[in-house]
């Protein structure tokens, strides 16, 4: 993949996060794009995912996020194996479970920062109302985190999980809100 490629992929996932989810309270906002950019003229739609076990990924997504299963289907021209599955998760974000992949080295780095220099595809990241919330529900599914990191320079709370083929999922809350009203810091 090139860099231009690589660029909009970035430019798609993080339009995707926003996207799905309210605008976040920041003490550091990213800049706006001009009016001009080409960002402006795009809505994520979905990230595909291959996967090595297209039912448990469909499962875990189904029970961890609520999501609904839109379509299923075959690619007969390219591949009539490979079985395809379009999962809704929010608003017009969908996931694309794509089936017969080779499984995902899991391995957890000691160091986050180990894992985010190497290049490729990092996270698909969800805002939450309530950090502790979504863990619990997903502790029920087997689902724990794994690194938990604050950021006061965005002010929020991250949560890094992995989805059934060794992906990481980041799920983050502003900082300041909880339902108890304490603050993370």
């Amino acid at each position: 993949m090139n860099r231009r490629s690589l660029a909009v992929l970035g430019l798609l996932l993080a339009t995707a996060t926003a996207t799905a989810m309210p605008a976040m309270a920041m003490t550091t906002a990213p800049a706006t794009p001009p009016a001009s950019s080409t960002a402006l003229m795009f809505r994520a739609n979905h990230v595909a995912l291959r996967v090595a076990d297209v039912d448990a990924s469909v499962a875990w997504w189904q029970d961890a996020f609520g999501a609904r299963e839109v379509r299923r289907s075959r690619v007969a021209n390219i591949d009539p194996a490979i079985e395809i599955v379009f999962l809704h998760i929010a608003d017009e974000l969908h996931v694309e479970i794509v089936g017969g992949g080779e499984p995902v080295e899991t391995t957890t780095p000691a160091d986050i920062a180990a894992d985010y220099r190497r290049t490729g595809y990092k996270h698909i990241g969800f805002q939450v109302a309530d950090l502790e919330r979504a863990l619990a529900h997903l502790a029920t599914h087997g689902v724990t985190p794994e690194y938990r990191i604050q950021r006061p320079d965005y002010g929020v709370s991250i949560a890094l999980i992995r989805e059934p083929s060794g992906r990481y999922v980041e799920l983050y809350a502003p900082l300041e809100t909880s339902r108890t009203g304490r603050t993370d810091r």
